[in-house]
């Protein structure tokens, strides 16, 4: 009975203290990703991603973005052993919560986490209104039976003859069989730039320390279903149309978060 009581207690706190923040997310009903019918495929993985480019604006992208490396980047005075981004929410309430316990800001949208009323969902951020096509190739794209633990994992090419950089990207998460479960994340690239004939591999795995390495949500419904997933996907470059495709993972047993 005492552990009992101690354990109600606990949780009390915790709600008391952490009670406005919350995991559901309502996604956007206007939000589309255009595919096309060309399409790359890995055939080690099964998985296979098409490829196509759309253009898309927001109003709050200023905004969002300028906030963002404010709002992801932890209050060193906050950081603690068991609150390793500094956001004022534990790590194992944010297991709880579905949010990601390496970046106060877990949808990139300029807010942090513990403010965030949809802390795993933002609209589409990336904001653009040039046509000219990113002279980029998708090579693969894959979120599982990765050479290391499985993430979400890009190779593109540069096919163009200059430098690109200021990237970012946006993408949902679909569950196939709770469609109406959806996550949304945006994140700028820092420090990526791709030389003409260059090609690269972006790993959404948290390693943030590495080159090339960005946060991923293991958390969310990449780590917690066992149900078919879908990744729509929006890479986007500064000056270009943004390219989209998409990437399957299969259902099975989910993947253990970090």
């Amino acid at each position: 009975m005492k552990k009992s009581i101690t354990g109600i207690i606990l949780v009390a706190m915790v709600l008391t203290i952490l009670g406005g923040c919350g995991q559901s997310s309502t996604p956007s009903t206007s939000q589309t990703t255009a595919i096309s019918s060309t399409s790359a495929s890995n055939s080690a993985s099964g998985t296979s991603a098409s490829s196509s480019t759309s253009s898309s604006t927001s109003a709050d992208a200023t905004a969002a973005t300028t906030d963002q490396t404010t709002a992801s980047t932890a209050d060193s005075s906050a950081v603690t052993a068991d609150d390793q981004d500094g956001d004022g929410i534990p790590d194992l309430v944010e297991k709880t919560y579905g949010t990601n316990p390496h970046t106060a800001d877990t949808d990139g949208d300029g807010t942090n986490d513990v403010n965030d009323q949809t802390p795993v969902y933002t609209d589409n951020l990336i904001s653009e209104t040039s046509s000219t096509v990113l002279p980029i190739t998708i090579k693969d794209a894959r979120v599982e039976d990765n050479a290391a633990a499985d993430h979400l994992e890009i190779t593109f090419k540069n096919d163009g003859t200059t430098t690109l950089s200021n990237f970012d990207i946006y993408y949902t998460i679909t569950d196939k069989v709770n469609t109406d479960q959806v996550e949304g994340y945006y994140q700028k690239l820092d420090g990526l730039s791709v030389a003409a004939g260059e090609s690269v591999t972006l790993h959404f795995d948290n390693n943030v320390d590495q080159a090339n390495h960005y946060y991923g949500n293991m958390n969310g419904l990449y780590g917690t279903s066992s149900n078919g997933l879908t990744f729509a996907i929006s890479l986007h470059a500064a000056g270009y149309q943004p390219v989209t495709f998409t990437v399957d993972k299969a259902d099975g047993t989910a993947e253990v978060a970090d």
